[in-house]
């Protein structure tokens, strides 16, 4: 018994660990338990103002191995989540505008006092003898 453990123990068969660490996924199924594990540990995280950078590098360093036509599919679903959210956002947006006032076509012009009018006898009484100059 002493002699297997020490073999077991040797070649690393013996293994306690767990969690993210302790899958190795090869099917669609082990990927989807891999995602859900993934997010999990990330997600407690999204209140930090680093979180964004922190995703915008990870995302970037996992694509460089992709194909164009992985990377495309990637883009596009990235593209379709940020629409969504916009037109969420800017529903909430519409929702909490207040509404203006409206003046009338005439209502401030005819309150309005024509300032001009008060320097219509600007030449100080004198007659402007250049009024026809030309």
């Amino acid at each position: 018994m002493l002699l297997k453990s020490f073999f077991l123990l040797k070649s690393g068969v013996v293994n306690n660990v767990k969690g993210i660490d302790a899958i190795s996924p090869s099917s669609k199924d082990d990927f989807t338990e891999f995602e859900k594990l993934l997010k999990d540990k990330i997600s407690p995280f999204e209140s930090s103002i680093h979180y964004s950078g922190f995703l915008e590098s990870l995302f970037r360093d996992l694509c460089l191995s992709l194909e164009v036509e992985d990377l495309k599919r990637v883009s596009n679903s990235l593209t379709v989540l940020l629409s969504e959210k916009q037109k969420q956002e800017k529903q909430l947006n519409k929702g909490k505008k207040k509404k203006k006032g409206m003046v009338s076509a005439g209502g401030m012009k005819s309150k309005m006092k024509d300032d001009l009018a008060d320097y219509g006898e600007f030449d100080g009484g004198y007659v402007q003898d250049y009024e026809d100059f030309m």
